[in-house]
């Protein structure tokens, strides 16, 4: 897998993540599933294949042939020692494959977007393109993070496989060796007491289980090995499962907003367009949260506004179905996740070309705003879809487009500066 260009190699001990907090974290317990530091010392590496968790020698199958009915009763505990610890090895080596998938393919995304802020937007400059180059940086921390916690459950999925898989080949083993013991011992008990094999006496039965008694230890040992190993893993993966938890509060503290806040982690969803995010220090986004909280206080702006749009063929109850829709109305803000019913975000070109409204100057482009939002506001009413990303987008397909950036470039309202 390759490494995610914005990453500077480690040297040393150090390793990529190092200093990263939570992601560090996630790091140290996908590397601790790594290498087998859970598994119990009794059961030395993890050497096995998974083709032993389903193979088809039964080392006790034997003693069918021996015609000794009696016998496979006392040897029950040794069989089910084996067939507990069966699996199917293709389906193990399925779900470690799947979630290796999902490491690489997150990692992938990581990259992909990596590549996208270091050369989409390499000449965007300011205050606003430094609070979004440090919202990439998180992102793509928590995607690394993701990709590594993924790839530590495919470890651990693989490893546990494995292990059962050596205990399994030991138990078989072990049980391959007790059947030659008894094939030797069976013969003399019997010979002593007279007996065929067919029939047993309480002495040769009482032997018989001593020596399934004495197998059933050593296979125990390994088995308590194997239990002490998982529950090593388990706690891990319960680590994985709380760094899981850090990184979906860390994803939702860069991609959520309260109704009336502007987030630095998502993209705005203001009604006239989406606009890339910008941090506390995107001075333009915090006047535009002030300027909507005084639209949204009062009516004193409606009377001018229908009277400037009045000549542009709206009519007062338009303007005021275009107010309601614009800063007052909860919407399904859908466009880039499952959406919440919310106001819309606050934006500063839209602010500003309301102001210009109701001054009574308005720029071409704040007419265009009017017709846009008439028709984004009468689709949401007459469909009953609250969907600002279908109707955004049935808007757009009716031809009702608006430039955000239009009156500023004639010198209207704040020029952003490169």
């Amino acid at each position: 897998m390759s490494v995610n260009p914005l990453v500077v190699e480690s040297q040393g001990s150090t390793t990529w993540h190092t200093g990263l907090g939570l992601v560090g974290d996630v790091a140290d317990i996908a590397e601790g599933i790594r290498n087998n530091s859970w598994v119990d010392p009794v059961l030395g590496g993890v050497g096995a294949g998974l083709d032993l968790l389903t193979l088809a020698i039964d080392p006790l199958g034997g003693l069918m042939a021996w015609g000794v009915s009696w016998l496979m009763e006392h040897v029950r505990p040794l069989r089910e020692a084996l067939d507990h610890l069966a699996g199917n090895a293709d389906q193990v080596a399925a779900h470690a494959a799947t979630w290796s998938n999902v490491s690489a393919f997150t990692s992938g995304a990581g990259q992909d977007y990596a590549g996208h802020v270091t050369t989409d937007i390499s000449g965007w400059s300011g205050a606003a393109a430094d609070a979004y180059r440090d919202h990439a940086r998180r992102h793509l921390e928590s995607l690394d993070g993701l990709a590594t916690a993924t790839r530590g459950i495919a470890y651990a999925v693989e490893g546990a496989g494995l292990l059962v898989a050596l205990v399994r080949g030991i138990v078989r083993d072990l049980i391959a060796e007790f059947v030659a013991t008894l094939a030797v011992r069976l013969p003399q008990w019997l010979a002593v007491e007279g007996l065929t094999l067919g029939i047993a006496s309480p002495a040769v039965a009482s032997q018989v289980s001593a020596l399934v008694l004495k197998w059933s230890h050593r296979i125990q040992h390994f088995i308590r090995g194997l239990l002490t190993s998982l529950r090593h893993l388990s706690a891990k993966l319960s680590d994985l499962v709380d760094a899981f938890g850090g990184l979906r509060q860390n994803g939702q503290e860069i991609t959520r907003t309260e109704p009336f806040k502007t987030s630095a982690g998502r993209p705005s969803q203001t009604g006239g367009e989406v606009r890339p995010p910008g941090g506390n220090a995107d001075f333009e986004t915090r006047w535009a949260e002030v300027t909507y909280d005084a639209i949204r206080a009062n009516d004193d702006d409606v009377p001018a506004i229908i009277q400037t749009a009045r000549a542009h063929g709206f009519t007062p109850d338009d303007i005021i179905a275009i107010k309601n829709h614009l800063f007052r109305e909860q919407h399904l803000l859908d466009s880039y996740d499952e959406g919440e019913m919310a106001l819309f975000d606050a934006n500063p070109r839209i602010a500003e070309a309301w102001q210009r409204l109701a001054g009574g100057h308005p720029h071409p482009a704040d007419i265009d705003l009017l017709q846009h939002e008439r028709y984004e506001a009468a689709f949401m009413s007459s469909s009953g879809d609250p969907s600002y990303r279908r109707a955004h987008a049935a808007t757009l397909e009716a031809g009702f487009t608006w430039d955000p950036e239009a009156a500023a470039a004639d010198g209207f309202g704040y020029q952003r500066r490169d």
